[in-house]
């Protein structure tokens, strides 16, 4: 199963029998069987017919809409079974400010720890920079964090040891761009640009987990309730951020899969992928998602974001302890 992208400004998505074939002023561009298809993604100025929407939602095929330049915008989905009972207990479990804390704490104490995990194995050989000194001034950090009293106090935690790691962010990188840490609304560097992005799809992929499973996704526990904003999708990327995004940013500088021919440098200021790049950038991604490795013991990290999501729902309806994603071996709790 395939995630299909359609970025050609003014194309069209049409129903053809049993195949959806993507137009452009009466060229056909692409021609795909449903049963191939898992997801559309639909970037810019690009038309849906209601024919095509009609049967992609019959056939359960989910279809996600991004602005020109990568921001996720939202989807649509099939008619799915709405667990109220999950809501809920959902509603309950982020009306009591003990356990909405508690949760805070251990998702932003597993960030911490995969942004340590980062570090620790990253192949400095012949590097000069210091990154031993970064990781322990994170574990001073992630030592005090069980002390705070409030969701503030936690954020306030998770944002300085976000700083030291982008500090270090840069020095894993070889390539040809620099990173000197994260800038957005618009990234104005290449690096921050594929961050972004990476961070963009990683999101749209938590999102429609989460409403598979039937949560309300505007309600989070690390990240506050703010009108339009899906806080509970936030909170559950937290723990994917450096294993699946921020490690696929490093391997597609690091190999050279991406390049400097592969952006457009406005005089706004903002950077953003040209056509081929996005391209590409789309073909490393479904590889990535759907990978099988050592690193995700044999699991893609896309049957991992739905494991995960299911296990949100099963802490929630019995009342447990929720056990984010962790890189690697190591222990986050």
């Amino acid at each position: 199963m395939a995630v299909l992208y359609v970025r050609e400004q003014g194309a069209s998505i049409q129903k053809s029998g049993e195949r959806l074939i993507v137009t452009k002023n009466g060229a056909r561009l692409l021609e795909m069987p449903l049963i191939h298809i898992e997801n559309v993604s639909v970037v810019g100025n690009v038309q849906v017919t209601t024919q095509a929407l009609h049967i992609m939602m019959e056939r359960g095929i989910d279809v996600s809409y991004f602005s020109h330049s990568g921001k996720y915008l939202g989807h649509t989905a099939a008619e799915s079974s709405k667990n109220i009972f999950l809501r809920l207990e959902q509603y309950e479990y982020y009306l009591n400010e003990e356990k909405r804390l508690s949760m805070a704490k251990v998702i932003v104490k597993n960030k911490i720890c995969n942004q340590i995990a980062m570090l620790k194995r990253h192949r400095w050989q012949g590097s000069d920079y210091n990154w031993k000194k970064d990781v322990q001034q994170m574990e001073k950090y992630l030592s005090t964090l069980d002390a705070k009293e409030t969701a503030n106090e936690v954020l306030g935690i998770e944002g300085i040891c976000s700083n030291i790691y982008f500090g270090a962010f840069g020095n894993m990188l070889k390539c040809d761009f620099s990173f000197q840490g994260r800038n957005r609304r618009p990234p104005k560097d290449p690096v921050n640009a594929l961050i972004s992005l990476a961070y963009t799809f990683l999101t749209k992929e938590v999102s429609n987990a989460l409403d598979a499973e039937s949560f309300e996704v505007y309600f989070g526990f690390l990240h506050g309730i703010r009108y339009g904003r899906k806080s509970l999708a936030l909170d559950i990327v937290e723990e994917f951020r450096q294993p699946v995004a921020d490690r696929m940013v490093i391997f597609l500088l690091n190999k050279r899969i991406l390049g400097k021919y592969d952006f457009e440098l406005p005089e706004d200021g903002s950077v953003t992928l040209n056509e081929e790049g996005f391209r590409k950038f789309c073909s490393e991604y479904e590889k990535w998602m759907n990978g099988k490795n050592a690193a995700t013991d044999g699991n893609s990290y896309r049957t991992i974001i739905h494991s995960q999501t299911a296990k949100l729902k099963r802490a929630i309806m019995r009342g447990e302890q929720y056990e984010p994603y962790c890189m690697g071996n190591h222990v986050c709790g």
